[in-house]
């Protein structure tokens, strides 16, 4: 019966400090979380900390700048007082001045009831031209277009060009003639670049 009693608070006892061994496991493994918890918090603390003493720094600056700017408008008020001093300038009378100049005149008024008294007869109006001069009418007109200038001739390029239509002159100068019409604003080397490319693709197809 001893033995019984022994046995089962030893199995009592070994049960309790399993439990304690947890126990002390957890609250460790909390403590830990915390510790980490807590050194983050400090670092985000520490970097908050940093961040507001630079915006306090760029707020003194603003300020330095800002009062500097006031003494500089300060010195060029009392250049600006003593140059009209030494000309002899009254500063109330300019004041007055730019405020005339400023203020807009009053809209003209009209009598819209009131008949206007002499009349311009309408064919002053008109203007005058001669008998036999008549007006454009603008609707048919039509823009002359430029006629496009001539291309060298003893040029490399234009001699390449005619050696691959086998010499003939007439095609070449058609079609030279057509690029220079849809691209009137190119120079001379850079049409013939175009008809000899388009002539080498035409043929490569």
């Amino acid at each position: 019966m001893v033995e019984r009693v022994a046995l089962s608070t030893q199995f009592t006892m070994e049960i309790l400090l399993t439990i304690a061994l947890f126990i002390t496991f957890f609250l460790l493994l909390r403590q830990e979380k915390a510790l980490g918890k807590y050194a983050q918090s400090t670092t985000l603390f520490t970097r908050a900390v940093d961040q507001y003493q630079e915006a306090v720094e760029g707020y003194q600056e603003a300020i330095a700048d800002y009062q500097e700017a006031i003494e500089l408008f300060k010195q060029e008020i009392e250049e600006y007082e003593l140059l009209l001093q030494q000309h002899g300038i009254d500063k109330s009378k300019l004041k007055a001045e730019a405020t005339q100049q400023l203020t807009p005149p009053p809209p003209p008024q009209f009598n819209l009831h009131r008949q206007s008294q002499s009349k311009t007869p309408q064919t002053q109006l008109s203007p005058i031209l001669p008998k036999d001069m008549s007006l454009p009418d603008l609707k048919t007109a039509k823009r002359q277009p430029s006629k496009p200038k001539a291309v060298s001739k003893n040029g490399p390029l234009y001699k390449e060009f005619l050696h691959l239509l086998n010499g003939n002159e007439e095609t070449a100068n058609r079609l030279i003639t057509r690029q220079q019409q849809l691209n009137p604003d190119r120079l001379d080397n850079w049409i013939l670049e175009k008809v000899i490319g388009d002539l080498k693709r035409d043929r490569r197809a």
